[in-house]
């Protein structure tokens, strides 16, 4: 089966109460890719001609570009975070990752996922006079990913 974009999708956490309310990255949102760029260490030893390598962490991120759609709430937030220039745990949300060609048997719903807390690096809104208003940024893992599942219809994610 090929693989189409709409069949891994992001839902962005925006902090509620003690958890977060997650919302589905969509409306507006033109482009939103993984880039995990890992991190190799290559060492050639006395002895050898070519080096021997290892991954040894990554520095993930997802690129976003969106379409200031105002009052979808992803898209509102990230305006927020880059018009008020927010810094710290002022721009710290959840990202989780759906395969959505990876159902939990049994379960309704609820699909494979990962979960990663990132640092949300949003430009604020630009564009030309008469043409809808571009957001752009990245969202940067923070630390390790969480394997588990995710609910699409409660949206709640469950770590393995």
């Amino acid at each position: 089966m090929k693989v189409t974009r709409n069949l891994l999708r992001e839902y962005y956490g925006i902090p509620a109460g003690d958890g977060y309310a997650y919302h589905y990255v969509n409306a507006g949102f033109v482009k939103c890719n993984e880039e995990n760029n890992p991190k190799v260490d290559k060492t050639t030893f006395v002895g050898d001609v070519n080096a021997a390598c290892a991954v040894t962490g990554y520095e993930n991120g997802w690129k976003y570009e969106a379409q200031y759609v105002q009052g979808d709430p992803v898209v509102d937030d990230l305006a927020v975070i880059a018009r008020e220039q927010r810094i710290g745990e002022g721009c710290e949300r959840m990202l989780v990752s759906v395969d959505m060609t990876a159902p939990v048997s049994g379960e309704n719903g609820v699909y494979s996922a990962r979960r990663a807390l990132i640092a949300v690096e949003a430009s604020p809104p630009a564009g030309e006079p008469k043409n809808i208003l571009r957001l752009e940024g990245t969202f940067h893992q923070n630390g390790n990913l969480t394997l588990g599942s995710f609910n699409v219809i409660t949206r709640v994610f469950t770590a393995a």
